[in-house]
C-alpha cells in the first residue's frame, strides 16, 4: 500500500465501516502505535457467518 500510515488507517476504517454495512455480525479491533496516533500496528477482523458457526461447536 502506498502513501502514509495515516491514509491507510483511514482506508482500513472506511472498508470496516462498507462491510459492518453488509455484515451487522462483523467485528473488527485495530490496534494502534498510541491513543491519537493513526498508526497501526496490528488488526483483527471477523466476519458474522463463520463466528456463527464457532458458536455452534
Amino acid at each position: 500500500m502506498r502513501g502514509s500510515f495515516e491514509h491507510a488507517y483511514q482506508l482500513l476504517m472506511s472498508y470496516f465501516t462498507e462491510v459492518r454495512f453488509v455484515d451487522p455480525d462483523f467485528v473488527f479491533n485495530i490496534q494502534t502505535t498510541s491513543c491519537k496516533d493513526k498508526r497501526f500496528t496490528r488488526y483483527f477482523c471477523c466476519f458474522g457467518l463463520p463466528k456463527k458457526q464457532y458458536k455452534l461447536l
